[in-house]
This record gives C-alpha cells, structure tokens and sequence, in this order.
C-alpha cells in the first residue's frame, strides 16, 4: 500500500470540531457495583436475545426507571398542590 505525500493531505478542522464536540458529550464513567447474581443472569440474558451488551441494556434499564420515578414525584406533587389547595377552600 502507497503512502500518501504529506503535500496532498489537508487538515479538516471543522471535521475535527465536531468530532471532539461529540466525543465531550459522550459521559461515561466507569463505577463497580455489586449486582445479585440472578439479577446479572437475567440481564445477560434478556442482552443475548436483543443483541445489546450488557452494559448498555443496564444503563438503559436505569435511565427509564430514573426517568419514570421523576415522572412519579411530579404527579405526586400536582396531588399534594391540589390537595393544598382544597384544604384552604375548605378551611
């Protein structure tokens, strides 16, 4: 295989700004945690099945339930407003 000259190659900085744009928005970080080893069985198996690793299918596990108990606290709070509210008007 022929190398390139160095004269022909060109530098894409835009190609580049936004490649490190992405990169920054990818957050990852790496933590060790103790799961049950049923808990792990299950996982990797529900991962073979979807062909997701097991990983990436505990990180969306946690994001939908963090995401449904935020909805949760919100209706609960909209119940404790309104039952606020109707206290006063009874009051």
């Amino acid at each position: 295989m022929r190398q390139p000259k160095l004269s022909n190659l060109t530098i894409d900085t835009k190609g580049t700004r936004l490649m490190r744009k992405a990169a920054a928005k990818n957050t990852k970080v790496k933590i060790t945690i103790n799961i049950d080893e049923e808990s792990l069985a299950r996982l990797r198996t529900r991962s073979d099945k979807t062909g997701v690793p097991y990983q990436r299918l505990l990180n969306q596990i946690l994001r939908e339930a963090l995401k449904s108990e935020d909805a949760m606290e919100s209706r609960l709070e909209k119940l404790e407003r309104e039952i606020e509210r109707l206290k006063k008007k009874v009051a």
